[in-house]
């Protein structure tokens, strides 16, 4: 880890002798959402609206918007871009702290090697990313309770049904989408970004170190394959390929998925699958509406099986109910862990532990602290099924890797912490919102939450006495 961090203050160097406020991300990275139009460049910065009238002249326009370029020209500039807050916060810290700035402009795939050639380039040009996420439409079967309309057709339908949920942010209104120019186009009407998406593919294409399909389901979207395809037919062997999915589509289009990446596997540099899932069983499945979780484990169990060069990640999106059975995915995690070690992929599959931050009704820190016990259990599992942990036996590669272990740590301690306002963020009002969430939840979806988290009853009941008063 030394190491890194000494790399890592290289690059900060390198960027400093640019400007105090260059980063590479803005020019390479891009997360396209062509359901309706929008884009960013990293993940933190709001996302912005891609004008029709640019990318009908110039399709390279979905990354390369007049408002990015006018970021780009203030970065060169040494002046601080408002939408890039999340690093500049973390830089103004006490002592030396290495924001995603960083991170992101000296990763070894797709960023480092292209410092210079960035800082050299004019403000006003078109550049090919070499990192794309893309979202072809929002077409999903699954309506996640911390997900959107944006993300979920099933989000769409509820939503216009049933309007929004009765908490102070009035949680996923239709209106709401329709006023910011934010409504998905639907999965099977014509939509001009993607159009705009396959003129640019072949210029696009040459450039990429990293392609990344996330939805809505990738496996439920016919662009996905198109996309397969046309890698088969056109390899790039630096490409790092990867779809997310929820693991619960249905068997076609996962085994159409299988067929074709077991040709992808032999043709790019990596082959990946990301799918998601916040913990265990029915906790698991209340929080992912529409999962079947035993049926998500033994998709995942069967793709690995199937595709021995693929690497897997779970994302984690640790919320208010990952509290609960929380250690019996790890000793799910840790037995696909052995089973799937293989001399292709000395790393079979890990769990990123992400903490939700919105909808602020899901945050778990707004429990109050001693519910951190609850996940105690699960870290003590991580620590004594480290990889290479030779008091117990843990071959290396085939255990939890301290990055994962360190990720559910700062879960824990989120939980602990002080309880810190901010302008999106009331304690009191955000515990309101979780009781009229999870009343209404149980009221349109036929949930049954005090069935569900029995443990999480004496917090609910408190919250309900606030709503009360």
């Amino acid at each position: 880890m030394t190491g890194e961090v000494d790399r890592l203050r290289s690059v900060k160097g390198k960027l400093d002798q640019v400007s105090p406020s260059f980063c590479t991300a803005k020019w390479l990275q891009v997360t396209l959402h062509l359901q309706n139009g929008f884009n960013h460049s990293c993940h933190h910065p709001q996302t912005h609206k891609i004008p029709l009238a640019e990318v009908e002249n110039n399709p390279s326009a979905l990354h390369n918007t007049s408002y990015k370029k006018e970021q780009r020209k203030k970065m060169l500039e040494g002046e601080r871009p408002s939408e890039c807050q999340y690093c500049w916060n973390v830089e103004d810290l006490p002592g030396e702290q290495l924001s995603d700035r960083y991170i992101k402009s000296g990763d070894i795939t797709w960023a480092n090697d292209k410092m210079q050639e960035v800082a050299e380039s004019d403000w006003q040009a078109d550049v090919l990313p070499t990192y794309v996420e893309v979202s072809f439409s929002n077409h999903c079967n699954f309506k996640c309770s911390y997900c959107s309309p944006v993300h979920s057709s099933q989000w769409v339908s509820e939503s216009k049904k049933h309007g929004p949920y009765p908490t102070s942010q009035h949680f996923n209104g239709y209106d709401w989408l329709e006023q910011t120019g934010q409504l998905p186009i639907p999965h099977d009407e014509y939509n001009p970004y993607v159009d705009a998406f396959w003129k640019w593919w072949p210029e696009l294409s040459k450039s990429l170190r990293v392609f990344r399909i996330t939805g809505g389901d990738p496996l439920m979207e016919k662009n996905t394959f198109k996309v397969m395809d046309a890698i088969i037919q056109d390899p790039n062997p630096a490409l790092e390929f990867s779809v997310n999915t929820n693991g619960g589509v249905s068997d076609t289009r996962i085994n159409k998925y299988i067929e074709k990446a077991k040709v992808l596997e032999g043709l790019i540099r990596m082959n990946r699958v990301y799918t998601s899932v916040d913990t265990h069983g029915a906790p698991a499945e209340y929080t992912r509406h529409g999962l079947d979780y035993d049926q998500w484990y033994n998709n995942i169990d069967r793709m690995m099986t199937e595709l021995p060069r693929t690497k897997f990640t779970i994302m984690c999106t640790a919320n208010i109910f990952s509290v609960t059975n929380f250690k019996r995915l790890l000793e799910d995690v840790y037995t696909l862990k052995v089973k799937h070690f293989n001399k292709y992929r000395k790393v079979a599959i890990t769990i990123d532990t992400s903490i939700l931050r919105w909808p602020g009704h899901q945050r778990a820190n707004i429990l109050p602290p001693e519910y951190a016990d609850m996940m105690q259990p699960a870290l003590d599992y991580m620590r004594a099924h480290e990889e290479g942990n030779e008091e117990n036996k843990i071959p290396h590669y085939k255990g939890f890797f301290d990055f994962e272990i360190a990720k559910l740590e700062r879960f824990v301690e989120f939980i602990k912490a002080p309880k810190h306002a901010d302008e999106h963020y009331d304690l009191e009002t955000t515990r309101k919102d979780f009781y009229r969430f999870v009343n209404e939840h149980d009221r349109r979806r036929e949930t049954d939450f005090e069935k569900t988290f029995p443990e999480l009853m004496d917090f609910y009941n408190m919250c309900k006495d606030l709503d009360n008063d």
